[in-house]
C-alpha cells in the first residue's frame, strides 16, 4: 500500500540521515553487535558484562542485522524501521477485513504521521517492535470479536504475546491482560477475555518466554529477582528509577504525539445519537477493543511511577485507529482537503527542523569521536571515567573500562550486581587506578570526560574534544 510504502521510506531516510544518539542508542546497538560477535543467544553483553536490563529479542534482530550490514546506524535501526512497517500492515489488514479502503488509508496515515509514531520507527529503543506486538494482540481480538475464534489468529497472538515478553519483559503482559479487560467492561460482555483461556497458547508462551528464562535463570540465579521485583514491581511502585512524572503527563504525551490530528480530529462523531445515526466506521467492537487498549495505557502509565514518553506508543495504533473512525463518520470536501493538509505536519516538522535535529544527535553521539579515533589509526580504546557505547559500536571493538563505580554504561543490573558479576569472574572494567601504568601502557587513545578539565597526559596529543569527551592518541615519537 502506498501509505506504508511512503512511510518505510520516511524510516530509511531518518534511519540513515542521524548518527546514533547516546546513551539509549548506542548501548542498545553495543549490545547488539557484541551478541553478534559472542554469538551468545541467551545473554546480552555490555561492555563485556552481563546486560540482563532487558531481554534479548531486539538484539537478536539487531544482531541479524550487523551481520549482514556491518556496525551502522541503519542495521541497530532496522528492526524498529521494520517493525513500524509490519505495524500499519497488521493495522491495514484489520481495516480491510472490518471497513473500506478509504477508512483503512485514513487509519494507516495517522499512525504514520503521528511525530511520535515517525520518528520512533527509526530510534534503536524497544518500543517500535513491542507497539507490533500489541498491534498483533488487539487486531486480533477485534477480528475475533467480529468473526469468531481462529486458531491460527489465536496462536499468532499468543506469539506476539511472547515475543512481546522477549522484547520488553512483563510489561507485554500488562498491556494483553489490561487493554483485553478494559474492552470487556467497555464492550459489557466477557468474550474480549476468551482468548486468554486458550491453553496451547499459554502452552507455545510457556515454552518460547519460560525457556530463555530458564536458560537465563541457570546462569544468573538473580535474574528473576531482578526481572519481576526490581525492573518491574520496583519500577512501576517506586521512584527509584527517577522516571516520575506529574499526572498530566499521559494526555500530554497523547495529544504531543499525534499533532496535529489529536487536537484536530472530530472526536465528538464517535458518540452514540439517537434516530438512526450512521455505524461507527470500523465496527462497533472493533472501536471498543481500540479504546479498551487506549484507555488501559492511560490508566496504567499515570498510576506507574516511572514513565517515559515511549512508553506509550503502542497506544497510538489503536488511537488512530479511533480518529480515523472520528473522520470517516464527519467529513465533507472541506474536511477531506484539511485532513490531507494536517498529515503534512511532521514532514514539514523534520525537513524544516533538519538542521536543529542533526547537530542535537551528533552532540549527543558517540560518532565523532569514533571518527577521531578511526582517523587516527588508534585502538585499542581506553575509557577513563566514562563511556561511549556507540564508540565502541562503530568502531567494531570493544573498548577497556576503568571503573569508578559501575554507573559508565548506565546499566541498573550491571550497577545493582556488580559483586555477583565480580565474584563470577565477569566485571570487565580495570580497577580505578591513576598509577596503572600497564593497562593504560596497552592503550592506543585514552578517552576521559570533558567535564575533568584533566591536562593532556605526558607522551600523548589531543586528537578529539566535545561537549562529553576529550581523547588523546600515544605520541609515535614517545
Amino acid at each position: 500500500m502506498a501509505v506504508v510504502a511512503i512511510a518505510l521510506g520516511a524510516s530509511l531516510w531518518l534511519a540513515t540521515a542521524y548518527p546514533l544518539i547516546d546513551p539509549d542508542e548506542g548501548r542498545n546497538a553495543e549490545v547488539a553487535r557484541e551478541m553478534a560477535e559472542r554469538g551468545d543467544l541467551v545473554i546480552p553483553h555490555l561492555a563485556g558484562m552481563p546486560y540482563l536490563d532487558k531481554p534479548p529479542a531486539l538484539f537478536w534482530a539487531a544482531g541479524a542485522a550487523i551481520r549482514v550490514l556491518g556496525p551502522t546506524p541503519l542495521a541497530a535501526r532496522l528492526p524498529a524501521v521494520l517493525a513500524a512497517a509490519l505495524t500499519l500492515l497488521v493495522l491495514a489488514r484489520l481495516g480491510l477485513r472490518e471497513a473500506d479502503p478509504a477508512f483503512t488509508w485514513r487509519a494507516l496515515a495517522l499512525t504514520a504521521a503521528a511525530p511520535l509514531f515517525a520518528v520512533i520507527s527509526a530510534y534503536v529503543i524497544f518500543d517500535m517492535p513491542l507497539t507490533l506486538c500489541v498491534t498483533v494482540v488487539w487486531t486480533g481480538l477485534a477480528r475475533e470479536l467480529a468473526q469468531g475464534p481462529s486458531p491460527r489468529r489465536r496462536a499468532l497472538m499468543f506469539l506476539a504475546l511472547a515475543l512481546g515478553v522477549l522484547i520488553k519483559g512483563p510489561v507485554m503482559l500488562a498491556w494483553a491482560l489490561g487493554g483485553s479487560i478494559a474492552a470487556a467492561l467497555l464492550l459489557r460482555r466477557a468474550d474480549p477475555l476468551r482468548w486468554l483461556g486458550w491453553w496451547p497458547g499459554w502452552a507455545a508462551f510457556l515454552a518460547l518466554a519460560g525457556g530463555w528464562f530458564a536458560l537465563a535463570t541457570a546462569r544468573h540465579p538473580e535474574y528473576p529477582r531482578y526481572a519481576f521485583l526490581e525492573e518491574s514491581l520496583e519500577r512501576l511502585t517506586s521512584g527509584s528509577f527517577r522516571r516520575e512524572q506529574p499526572w498530566w503527563f499521559v494526555p500530554a504525551v497523547l495529544a504531543g504525539g499525534a499533532l496535529p490530528w489529536s487536537l484536530a480530529t472530530p472526536w465528538l462523531a464517535l458518540r452514540r445519537r439517537p434516530g438512526g445515526a450512521p455505524p461507527i466506521p470500523g465496527g462497533a467492537v472493533a472501536a471498543g477493543v481500540a479504546l479498551g487498549f487506549v484507555l488501559f495505557a492511560a490508566v496504567f502509565f499515570t498510576l506507574s511511577r516511572s514513565k517515559l514518553v515511549t512508553y506509550l506508543l503502542p497506544a497510538f495504533p489503536p488511537l488512530a485507529w479511533l480518529a480515523a473512525a472520528a473522520w470517516t463518520r464527519h467529513t465533507g470536501p472541506a474536511r477531506r482537503w484539511g485532513f490531507v493538509a494536517m498529515l503534512l505536519f511532521t514532514p514539514l516538522v523534520l525537513v524544516v527542523g533538519h538542521r536543529a535535529l542533526l547537530d542535537y544527535a551528533r552532540s549527543q553521539s558517540g560518532a565523532g569521536l569514533a571518527d577521531a579515533i578511526a582517523s587516527a589509526g588508534g585502538s585499542p580504546v581506553r575509557f577513563e571515567g566514562c563511556y561511549s557505547p556507540g564508540t565502541d559500536y562503530l568502531l567494531d571493538r570493544r573498548g577497556a573500562l576503568v571503573d569508578v563505580g559501575g554507573a559508565e554504561t548506565t546499566s541498573n543490573y550491571q550497577l545493582r550486581y556488580r559483586d555477583a558479576l565480580i565474584a563470577r569472574g565477569l566485571w570487565t572494567p580495570t580497577a580505578d587506578d591513576a598509577g596503572d601504568a600497564l593497562a593504560r601502557n596497552t592503550a592506543a587513545v585514552l578517552v576521559r570526560s570533558a567535564k575533568r578539565d584533566d591536562p593532556a597526559p605526558a607522551g600523548w596529543r589531543e586528537i578529539h574534544r566535545d561537549l562529553r569527551f576529550v581523547a588523546w592518541r600515544r605520541d609515535p615519537a614517545r
